[in-house]
């Protein structure tokens, strides 16, 4: 049979879960405030075009234009049965006026051939 805190050891068992809840909810809120006015990296769609498509159709080459202080997050491929939707990402600070314009190239394998699909990328 469990034994039941009474008195004292009961109010030091409440008092502790208390004061773990209190801390949890008071990091959390911190580790928000941060992430907000830090200026957490944030991934965005970029403009971009294609420049080159190899012989066999399978790999197709992406220029990307965006900005010096952000990286390439890579290029998602949709691939459809009557096209290829190509949509180019990149990672960075959500405002920097210090950053120029670049531009940079990626390439992708696609499961199948282009073939007679039409080739398009998105825009932001």
């Amino acid at each position: 049979m469990a034994e039941r805190l009474t008195g004292e050891a009961r109010d030091r068992v409440r008092a502790s879960a208390l004061t773990f809840v209190g801390g949890l909810t008071i990091l959390l809120v911190a580790f928000g405030i941060y992430a907000t006015l830090a200026g957490a990296e944030r991934t965005t769609v970029v403009p971009s075009t294609v420049v080159a498509v190899s012989d066999d159709g399978r790999r197709v080459t992406v220029e990307l234009e965006h900005r010096s202080c952000e990286e390439p997050a890579g290029v998602a491929v949709d691939e459809r049965t009557d096209e290829v939707v190509l949509t180019a990402r990149v990672t960075g600070p959500s405002e920097d006026d210090d950053c120029l314009p670049v531009t940079t190239r990626q390439s992708v394998t696609l499961t199948e051939p282009v073939g007679t699909r039409g080739l398009r990328t998105t825009r932001p």
